[in-house]
């Protein structure tokens, strides 16, 4: 906008124009006054009196008085509005961050728009503007930053939502902390209960009567492979969907489905035979992203494993490794993992195992302290309150383990550290005088254990995954100079893409934000075969969105306004020769003589 155009900080001054119409209409009214010698007969009665009547409206005639009055109202509502000019030397930083949650997809093109219209009406407020496009993913850079508003603009074209439900919180702060106080920071997204308080945001979301997958598996059913899928109706009213099975270009009889309202329907058949993938489709509606299923017959690692336990604790752990995929009892040599009692941790060469003290705690009452838990992935959301038992025994810890749980001030597990597939987790209590068999915590402690050691052993496997999950591979398939790369093909048929992993990125490779069908190769050599799945049942639901807009806090708007404008240099003088214009207009006029 030009500087030499005004803005005005009070629009409700414009209604003092109506005076303009006020003083044009009190000059119609108005009547010329004249000067006749007539006689004075007619002031005598008549016989039949008569009534007489004169114009009500006159003719507009242009006077002194009458161009003083309008000019006075002019200038009036200029000093009323009170118009100000961009500072020359005036700038702005302007971010729009846009919701990156995968609903976002269903209202695209109109939060394209919306961007793109707060785009155009923040370039007014300064002479200097710097644009900042921004999504809400804490992974994603920028998708524009400079002074160029158009191609801020085309920047928007760029945006693909595909993050699950997440926090909003870090990327709005970082909005607001690049804007500064006299900036502006917006953020479009669907839901007014995503929006923070005191936070410009447009909503661009309407309700959507949203069928859709809510996640799938491929298990073994006796000899039978078979899949199964959940269907959850997001609607208020009864749904009905058709669905079918695609796999290598051929597609099986649709069926149809009736969901009740807020339902969740399970579908389950068997695996096609001779088929390593396959993809479950609903009939099409408002929300693509849920529509399609991917699965892939799972192919776990191979893990050799042996028990030198025997009595109850050994058929604990012959029961629990049986129920881990891929996981093979044997006597034979190699054995990978080892369920070994030992006397002493330190200085044996066990590769990776499950170490247990040898000999019973005797003669000790029931420890009562509470079990501590350090922050690891192996102990992450456990309860270990419900652990009853002796407390810990007397194996020592190296000073270089890694101590998972606490009791009574001394370490009660810990972990061995080395590579992933000969570390050892050592179990330092009574197991036999303990409830450890029957807390699910200490279960799923040494279930992710052998999961994590069979998930190091070399070799390729096969999994379904959910999107943005981590792809977990060996950390000698992630060194050296080899090239990494991931091929993805989309769910929806667009072509395959293959791009090389970054160093940094090798350590903590993840799934794409969208379904299909990805492999994981280093050089010629296929590490990973994945089916990624759409799981976030929440972002199907669109009950709560809706269309609005917040506007600017009244604070915020005035602060920048004054920040980045000048007042009208000669608002007194106006004011002045206002007073001047109004006594001119009140000075009798001179009259000629007759």
């Amino acid at each position: 906008m030009s500087s030499f155009l005004p803005t005005f900080a009070n629009a409700a001054g414009f209604w003092a124009l109506l005076g303009v119409p006020a003083v044009l209409a009190i000059h119609f009214l108005q009547q010329r006054s004249r000067t006749a010698v007539i006689s004075t007969l007619f002031l005598l009665e008549t016989l039949a009196p008569e009534s007489r009547g004169g114009r009500t409206w006159s003719r507009l005639r242009a006077s002194r008085v009458l161009l003083l009055q309008l000019l006075a109202v002019l200038l009036a509502t200029w000093v009323l509005t009170g118009p100000r000019w961009l500072r020359g030397e005036s700038s702005q930083t302007v971010v729009v961050v846009l919701d990156s949650a995968v609903g976002m997809g269903a209202f695209r093109a109109e939060a394209v728009a919306a961007a793109r219209g707060k785009l155009a009406a923040s370039e007014s407020r300064a002479a200097h503007t710097e644009w900042v496009v921004m999504t809400s993913d804490p992974r994603q850079p920028p998708l524009y930053s400079g002074p160029d508003r158009a191609a801020a603009g085309a920047a928007l074209s760029g945006w693909r939502p595909r993050l699950g439900t997440h926090d909003y919180g870090p990327a709005i702060r970082l909005a607001r902390q690049l804007a500064g106080a006299g900036g502006l920071s917006w953020f479009i997204t669907d839901s007014r209960a995503k929006v923070p308080t005191d936070q410009p945001a447009v909503g661009v979301g309407h309700a959507l009567a949203n069928v859709g997958f809510a996640g799938g598996r491929v298990e073994r059913d006796g000899t039978l492979t078979v899949w199964r899928a959940l269907v959850s109706n997001h609607a208020d009213t009864p749904q009905r969907r058709t669905w079918w099975v695609e796999q290598a270009g051929a597609r099986s009889t649709a069926e149809s489905v009736e969901l009740p309202p807020g339902a969740l329907v399970e579908l389950s058949a068997r695996f096609p035979d001779n088929a390593d993938a396959c993809t479950l489709v609903l009939e099409a509606d408002g929300f693509a992203e849920d529509d399609r299923l991917p699965l892939i017959r799972p192919v776990p690692k191979a893990l050799t494993a042996a028990i030198g336990a025997d009595g109850e604790t050994g058929a604990f752990f012959k029961k629990l490794l049986e129920g881990v995929d891929g996981v093979t009892l044997t006597g034979a040599q190699p054995v990978r993992l080892r369920i070994e009692r030992t006397q002493a941790v330190q200085g044996r060469e066990w590769g990776a195992a499950i170490l247990l003290p040898v000999s019973a705690t005797a003669g000790r009452r029931l420890e009562v302290a509470p079990v501590v838990p350090e922050k690891h992935p192996l102990v992450a959301d456990l309860n270990w309150q419900g652990l009853l038992g002796p407390g810990p025994s007397w194996l020592t810890r190296l000073p270089e383990d890694e101590a998972l749980l606490w009791q009574a001030g001394a370490p009660l597990v810990w972990l061995r550290p080395g590579p992933d597939d000969a570390r050892q987790l050592v179990l330092n209590f009574n197991w036999e005088a303990s409830n450890a068999g029957r807390l699910p915590g200490a279960v799923l402690l040494l279930r992710r254990f052998v999961e994590r050691v069979r998930d190091a052993q070399p070799g390729r496997y096969a999994r379904n995954f959910d999107t943005g999950e981590r792809v977990w591979l060996r950390e000698a398939d992630t060194a050296g100079d080899a090239a990494l790369s991931v091929e993805f093909r989309a769910a929806s048929g667009t072509p395959a893409v293959v791009r090389s992993v970054s160093g940094g990125e090798r350590a903590v490779l993840r799934t794409p934000g969208e379904a299909g069908f990805l492999t994981v190769k280093r050089g010629g050599q296929v590490l990973v075969d994945g089916a990624v799945q759409f799981a976030d049942a929440r972002q199907g639901d669109f009950r709560a969105a809706e269309t609005f807009a917040t506007g600017l806090p009244a604070a915020t708007a005035a602060a920048a306004f004054e920040h980045n404008t000048r007042a009208d240099p000669f608002a007194t003088s106006w004011l002045a020769l206002l007073g001047v214009i109004l006594l001119g207009s009140w000075w009798p006029a001179r009259r000629a003589r007759p």
